[in-house]
């Protein structure tokens, strides 16, 4: 028996393969195959079935299970197909449900047996029609495809899971041009739009398909109109799949979704919820459904996002409330309808939420009773919009009140939203005592503030907003005194006061036990830390640096918890008190300036200084604090980063037994990194120019051994050496931005304070001031690509790769030595790919490399078991082709005289690479030599020897040969 699949299935065949090796690896007789609607379950549930059902006593494949068991008589007809398919006797009627179940237990509970339920809805459905999964014979397997994931996640072991993932972008290129243009790749005319296509599509496999399909035989203003018209309203074709699970929420549920859709997505999940639940929505039991159905995801920094075409379907719906009529809709967010309803004045109570964001070159002005009508409105949106005069009505009920450069000093006074959740006012006029005399909510929780320039003082908050979370007072730069009893403020959780410049008196004492955040980076008046009452053991990220603060109290030692302490600067010397010891629990330890701890310390009966010495006049750790310091903590992760010169580190280093991160910058005379303890994964030493090249070469195997490859490994293919000159490396200007649009980007990839202490688990980083890939790694390129075979699994492997820092007046590179820095600041974006056989995988998040100012390597590697997780169902049989790719997808000069390029990569690698491959080699010969040697390689070959793997390597480096 053979079941249609996709007419061209694309990506379905790796999809397949890593299901099939989890069936074959482990006992469980249940696979759930979970994901979106539309992303390919019921093809991969069908190619499996096909690979896999010959070896079974008896095989059924049940589909739209969900529907057909709806009902008595759907069950009962499913029970006799399921017979009928396997036992194949056409007399066997079942009559009812429960004779049906002791019917299949009967007859098929000694044969092995593969089910197959597609579109499984809730678990009660595979009870009506089996009465359960547990009674099965051994070998027996039953796969299930569901848009729940709650439904597959079961822990007992008898059970595994496989969530399907989106296309990447190789693979839904080849899918939409078999259904656009019945090739694998699109019409050299047609690829802009293509790939506009794939963009809009998002690797969704039922899109490209419909898309595919509707644009095929059509010309290119047809595409360009069409394109434009799916980024507008939505293919019915596509809303009809994806509302099957939005249908199957309950009420409160449906208004979870849509709010995220047309207002939330992209923020906090901690934020909505409290949003959520100052509705009465119960969004912790309500988002994880979202979460379980698809419909929603949380990243890794915990923000909600869902597939822009779930997005443009919530949206969807909410349209056709009222298509004519915007002001009977529940939810506004399109600037024309918004500005109707506003304007006109048509607003009704049925409108649950506003967004309007007017375009900076047309500022709008609003009637202060437009919204009066709007008596059930929860959340205001609202940017770039004035005020004619006063705003006099805000309903009641209001929740959130976001109003980016809101106009006015202050509420009106007969405003009394007695229910607001959240009050954003960045970049506004408000002045804060009267803004807090208008609003006195306790279920206030959550404060923007950020760059008003007519905050002067922050009054008490523990009357009008006792529980409030989060307070962002980041670059109010006219803020001068914040009121004492703020330091009492029990339910606040992120404090930001980043940049206050003119922030003189803050809190005397601080007893604030859900604190979790706590900034005054860049504060530069503060000369003082408040004394801490008591433990405070949430409090994981303190930033003291550029402060005045020259001393600190002796209970700074209650601050318990702290994960990660910022501290110093280059203007004022900071002493420490003793009780810094009692932080347990710190990973990174951020040092500026000059940084004084103390001496002749004791804690019990250990002495811990004797001779101490402090810091150096820049504010760097000598020998004693570190042998000292390691004696008195207990850390899973340390880390110690400095800015300035003079460091002298020892192999007293050694016992810091469970280091993970050292980060050294700008110090000239750093000449060497010492041994590391085994536990190191991150050495950044950027602009230390004075590092010598025996230290870094002890470095670089060093983490080559924690990785576990052998630094002795040469490449099979190695059979000559090719000599060639290489200093033609482009600059790519179309990836220059100015400074301030890569900070955003940055920002985007570092969205939250929560960023800086994810630990990202076990990887191996080192970014040093040098030129030379180290002999050791086998393969090598003076390209920005390098590739090699492997065998049957992903071996642990490590790459390397060279930044050049050249001229923006040249197009090559002629610093080659790192024994100077630039008179410019560069910054850059790094994207490295995989491609295994042909198939393309991003290999990480993309790595940001800051302020560098010569020329550096990267070096980067993970354990196999990664390897392996990632990359294994791209692996095809025992010979597999593996090219990694980089690019600088972005980059900023702060004063416009340098730009980063890669020079050269290089790749350790167990590999299998073919014979006669080429190793080039750098600055050994002139182009004369290359050419010599080209000619006597090239005629030990006649044509049918030179295959295009062969052609690939003489473009790589494959040595381990010095340079």
């Amino acid at each position: 028996m053979s079941l249609s699949v996709a007419r061209y299935p694309i990506g379905i065949n790796d999809r397949v393969k890593t299901i099939l090796l989890d069936i074959d690896s482990n006992d469980a007789h249940m696979i759930g195959i979970y994901g979106p609607a539309g992303i390919g379950k019921t093809t991969i549930a069908k190619a499996i079935f096909n690979r896999i059902c010959d070896h079974f006593d008896g095989f059924c494949y049940l589909e739209n299970f969900r529907e057909k068991s709806e009902t008595n008589d759907g069950v009962i007809k499913l029970q006799e197909k399921l017979l009928l398919e396997i036992l194949r006797d056409k007399n066997l009627k079942v009559g009812n449900k429960s004779r049906g179940i002791n019917m299949i237990k009967e007859r098929l509970f000694f044969m092995r047996i593969l089910l197959v339920l597609d579109d499984v809805d809730k678990w009660v459905q595979i009870e009506n029609f089996l009465g359960g999964c547990d009674w099965f014979a051994f070998g027996s397997k039953i796969i299930i495809t569901t848009r729940d994931k709650h439904l597959v996640a079961t822990p007992t072991k008898c059970f595994s899971m496989y969530e399907v993932k989106d296309l990447d972008q190789d693979e839904a290129l080849e899918l939409f041009s078999m259904h656009a243009f019945q090739s694998k790749k699109p019409k050299k005319d047609y690829l802009e739009l293509a790939n506009q296509v794939i963009q809009y599509s998002k690797g969704l496999p039922l899109a490209l398909v419909i898309i595919g399909g509707d644009l095929c035989g059509r010309s290119k203003l047809e595409w360009k109109s069409a394109i434009d018209k799916y980024e507008r309203i939505p293919s019915k074709e596509i809303q009809k799949v994806l509302e099957i699970s939005y249908e199957g929420l309950d009420e409160t549920e449906r208004n979870i979704f849509l709010d995220i859709a047309c207002f939330f997505k992209g923020f906090q999940k901690k934020y909505v919820m409290d949003i959520l639940d100052s509705c009465d929505l119960n969004p912790i039991y309500g988002i994880q459904k979202l979460i379980d159905k698809c419909l929603v995801s949380v990243d890794q920094y915990d923000k909600l996002s869902m597939h822009d075409f779930l997005q443009q379907m919530g949206k969807d719906i909410v349209w056709r409330e009222s298509p004519q009529l915007p002001g009977e809709r529940s939810r506004l967010w399109c600037y024309e309808d918004v500005l109707d309803v506003l304007t006109e004045n048509t607003g009704s109570k049925k409108i649950r939420g506003i967004m309007i964001c007017s375009p900076e070159s047309s500022k709008i002005q609003l009637e202060p009773k437009c919204l009066e009508k709007m008596k059930n409105l929860k959340f205001l949106i609202v940017s770039n919009v004035e005020i004619c005069g006063d705003l006099e009505y805000l309903p009641n009920g209001l929740r959130v009140l976001d109003w980016r450069g809101f106009p006015l000093s202050s509420l009106s006074s007969n405003l009394h939203p007695k229910k607001l959740t959240i009050l954003n006012m960045p970049e506004s006029r408000v002045i804060m005592y009267k803004l807090l005399k208008r609003i006195q909510c306790k279920s206030l929780t959550h404060m923007n503030f950020q760059s008003c320039q007519y905050i002067r003082e922050l009054p008490d908050l523990s009357i009008a907003s006792p529980n409030i979370k989060q307070l962002n007072l980041r670059e109010c730069i006219k803020l001068v005194e914040v009121h004492d009893s703020n330091g009492c403020l029990d339910k606040l959780e992120s404090w930001d006061l980043t940049g206050c410049v003119e922030l003189q008196i803050i809190p005397s004492f601080i007893r604030m036990k859900s604190l979790k955040f706590l900034i005054l980076y860049e504060c530069k008046r503060v000369e003082w830390f408040p004394k801490i009452l008591e433990e405070m053991e949430n409090l994981k990220f303190l930033s003291l640096a550029y402060t005045a603060i020259r001393v600190l109290p002796s209970s700074f030692g209650n601050l318990i918890g702290i994960e990660r302490l910022d501290i110093g600067s280059y203007f004022y010397s900071c002493h420490l008190p003793s009780s810094i010891y009692k932080l347990q629990y710190l990973r990174k330890l951020v040092l500026l300036g000059h940084v004084q701890f103390p001496k002749d310390v004791e804690i019990g009966r250990q002495a811990l200084c004797n001779s101490y010495g402090g810091f150096s006049k820049y504010g760097f750790l000598v020998l004693n604090f570190i042998k000292n310091l390691t004696s008195c903590f207990n850390l899973l992760e340390k880390s110690l980063l400095s800015r300035r010169e003079n460091l002298n580190f020892e192999d007293g280093i050694m016992r810091f037994n469970g280091l993970n991160f050292l980060l050294i910058e700008d110090s000239k005379f750093l000449r060497k990194v010492p041994k590391l303890p085994e536990s190191i994964r991150s050495v950044y030493a950027s602009n230390c120019i004075s590092l010598n090249s025996q230290s870094l070469t002890k470095l670089f195997l060093q983490f080559g051994r924690n990785l576990g490859v052998a630094p002795n490994m040469k490449c099979s293919g190695v059979k000559c050496n090719v000599l060639v000159d290489s200093h033609s490396h482009q600059i790519d200007y179309s990836s220059q931005l100015p400074l301030s649009k890569f900070f955003l980007i940055e920002k985007e990839l570092r969205p939250t304070l929560d960023a800086y202490l994810i630990d990202f688990g076990e990887r191996y980083n080192i970014i040093v001031p040098e030129k030379k890939i180290p002999k050791w790694f086998n393969h090598q390129s003076i390209e920005s690509s390098i590739s090699f075979w492997v065998g049957p699994k992903f071996p642990t492997f490590a790459f390397c790769i060279a930044f050049h820092l050249v001229p923006l007046k040249d197009s090559y590179a002629n610093n080659d030595k790192c024994s100077s820095l630039l008179d410019d600041i560069i910054s850059w974006i790094c994207v490295v790919d995989i491609f295994i056989n042909g198939h393309k995988r991003s290999f990480m998040q993309q790595p940001i490399f800051q302020c560098l100012k010569c020329d550096h390597l990267w070096f980067y590697g993970v354990p196999h078991s990664q390897l392996q997780q990632k990359f294994g169902d791209f692996m095809q049989g025992d010979q597999n082709h593996v090219e990694v790719s980089c690019k600088i997808s972005h980059w900023a000069s702060e004063f416009g005289n340098f730009a980063p390029v890669i020079a050269r990569m290089g790749v350790h690698v167990e590999c299998i690479c073919p014979q006669n491959s080429i190793i080039i080699h750098n600055n050994y010969a002139t182009l004369t030599t290359l050419s010599s040697h080209l000619n006597n390689l090239l005629s030990t070959f006649d044509g049918s020897h030179i295959n295009h793997a062969s052609l690939r390597c003489r473009r790589t480096l494959t040595s381990s040969n010095p340079w």
